[in-house]
């Protein structure tokens, strides 16, 4: 004790000091959501919050190791025991996200600090060496479960291992302590290298093995086993070439090139094909907008003035208490109530736009149905990611944008167009201005909660990057104000290219609907019709995803860079082609007859094209 003191006075590295406290064992080795997990030791001081770091490094099947410094609080509930609860948050950190999520091996230390309570001084550290956590993530798909399983029994039939259970395929559950082995086939790479009938196989590539799914080599060259010896003479580590495998995760050594060349062929169409009339069309609209448009008007489009602001803003409030807790009214019924509450706005906006019953009844009518639009790509979602919960289909994304459903799922991709072009085109339908603000009022909250939806469900939503485990008030709100910042920014994009009055509306409308020869909309039964085959298309994306074998993490992620990257471009190229035509001096005459020219002219440029 007398050392510590000295050496921390002197103020020498931290590393070099005796610790104060001991830590002496952590329980138990295999945890999921749920449980509690206790470190014992001594001298652990009453009162006071405990800071544990778990570094080291995650092994998952299929995976290569990856290195790890993951944090959470935990409750000093004596001088010897400390406890903490094993949350979702928590478990995402050691597992992944979502259809990501895999059993997870962590090998590495725990350090246990408490700060001091002397300004200045070092904090209390306690450190556990060669620590083990053996981490479940919640109940998989039963798809991806039996794929990975059947990918498992691929590679114990080329190493020549019979483990006794069916192959692997059908049984899933964890063995106590690993698969036993009943029988080697001779001249395989098993019997080459030694093992026999009756040993058990304990980990693959640094993962303990409680089942099939768990035998995924992290290289497509050598596989690492760990074998318990039958006999009792103990355990030995054998490393097996897998020369001749043909594995589904070969494509994870080649994920840079598929990236540059994806990266290239976006790059080439994006920038040197000519766009669809649509999207000319949208970039004149935008100019024209923003040309006669100040920013505070733009800003009154999206919050409305007085009454209709603080209503805005009161809606705001409600979105962000999405992010601050587990769920507002039910984790399973969050998502649905955010759609009903939608739908419910919006056909009441419709309804009160008009006068007299029956107009009102028949343009609420018409809004529902109009909504069911929403609802499909939704229920599509719910379908892709196998979650009800609005937590969990949120949790399943990561906070960077290649990560987001939206991105790295095709599926998600195309559903998550059908749902904002459906909104785009409710919003774009209107026909007429109301006679009463309160409509707009209401219709602005309604699109709101609509984006904020679709933000969660599609784009992250209020995912933070290297802070999920942590449940600090800072952390939440920061997540609350991204998740604002997405739905606003999405509201904005969608108001943007509404049509200002009904006399442009002739010219401008929604996604999926263009001008005519004569000038005059598509009929919204065109575009409904396009927007419910788009979503059923999403939804044979999402049925053909669940009967395929699950794409590699990398693979995924190759995927979701090439989409972004894609988005950036495309958004990059629409911002210049906007400026530069706001800059372009404008021949007297009318602002509307200038934008039927433009609009009619790039239409004839494109199909000459």
């Amino acid at each position: 004790m007398a050392l510590a003191i000295v050496l921390d006075l002197s103020g020498c590295d931290r590393d070099l000091v005796a610790p104060w406290i001991e830590v002496t064992e952590i329980s138990p080795r295999e945890i999921e959501v749920g449980d509690r997990f206790e470190l014992r030791g001594s001298g652990f001081p009453q009162g006071r919050v405990a800071h544990l770091t778990f570094r080291g490094a995650l092994h998952r099947p299929g995976e290569k190791a990856t290195g790890a410094s993951i944090e959470l609080d935990a409750v000093v509930m004596s001088s010897e025991r400390i406890e903490a609860a094993f949350t979702d948050a928590f478990e995402e950190r050691f597992c992944g996200r979502g259809d990501a999520a895999l059993h997870t091996t962590f090998r590495g230390e725990v350090e246990l600090a408490f700060a001091s309570t002397t300004p200045g001084a070092p904090p209390l550290v306690g450190v556990l060496r060669g620590v083990l956590l053996d981490v479940r993530p919640p109940a998989l798909r039963s798809d991806q479960q039996s794929a990975r399983a059947k990918e498992g029994a691929r590679v114990l039939a080329f190493l020549g291992i019979n483990d006794g259970m069916n192959a692997g395929i059908t049984a899933n559950e964890p063995a106590p302590r690993g698969l036993p082995i009943q029988g080697v086939r001779p001249g395989s790479p098993a019997d080459r290298a030694g093992i026999q009938v009756g040993d058990v196989l304990a980990e693959v590539d640094g993962v303990v093995v409680a089942n099939a799914s768990d035998v995924l080599p992290a290289s497509s060259r050598t596989v690492t086993l760990l074998v318990r010896h039958a006999d009792g003479a103990g355990e030995e580590t054998k490393t097996l070439p897998l020369s001749g495998y043909a594995s589904e995760r070969i494509p994870i050594e080649y994920g840079p090139a598929i990236v540059i060349v994806w990266l290239a062929l976006a790059s080439l169409v994006l920038l040197v094909v000519p766009l669809p009339a649509l999207l000319s069309a949208a970039e004149l609209r935008v100019a024209s907008r923003l040309r006669r448009t100040s920013a505070e008007a733009l800003v009154h489009a999206v919050t409305g003035k007085g009454a209709s602001a603080i209503a805005y803003f009161l809606a705001l409030i409600f979105v962000g208490t999405f992010a601050l807790g587990s769920y507002v009214i039910s984790a399973e019924l969050d998502g649905a109530m955010l759609l009903v509450i939608t739908m419910g706005l919006l056909a009441t906006a419709r309804a009160t736009a008009k006068s007299g019953n029956f107009k009102a009844l028949r343009a609420a009518i018409g809004a529902l149905g109009a909504c069911l639009a929403l609802a499909l790509p939704f229920a599509g979602m719910i379908a892709l990611e196998g979650a009800l919960s609005l937590g969990e289909l949120v949790r399943s994304q990561g906070a960077l944008p290649w990560e987001f459903s939206a991105a790295r799922e095709p599926a998600a991709l195309v559903l998550a167009t059908a749902y904002f072009g459906a909104l785009g085109w409710l919003i774009h339908q209107r026909s007429e201005e109301p006679t009463d603000t309160r409509a707009y009022a209401v219709e602005r909250v309604g699109v709101l909660l609509a984006c904020a939806l679709g933000a969660a469900v599609f784009f992250g939503g209020w995912q933070l990057p290297d802070a999920m485990g942590s449940h600090q008030l800072a952390t939440k709100l920061a997540g609350a104000l991204l998740f604002l910042v997405k739905s606003c920014t999405i509201q904005w994009l969608i108001v943007m290219t509404a049509p200002l009055d009904r006399e442009q509306n002739k010219f401008v409308g929604a996604p999926f609907m263009a001008p005519n020869r004569e000038g005059a909309m598509n009929r919204p039964p065109t575009t409904s019709k396009r927007l419910v085959s788009l979503s059923g298309l999403g939804f044979a994306l999402v049925a053909l995803s669940r009967h395929t074998t699950q794409t590699s993490a990398s693979f995924r992620m190759a995927w979701g860079i090439a989409v972004i990257f894609s988005i950036t471009l495309l958004t990059a190229r629409f911002a210049f082609r906007v400026r530069r035509s706001m800059l372009r001096p404008l021949p007297s005459a009318s602002p509307d007859a200038i934008l039927v020219d433009q609009i009619n002219a790039g239409m004839e440029a494109a199909q000459t094209n």
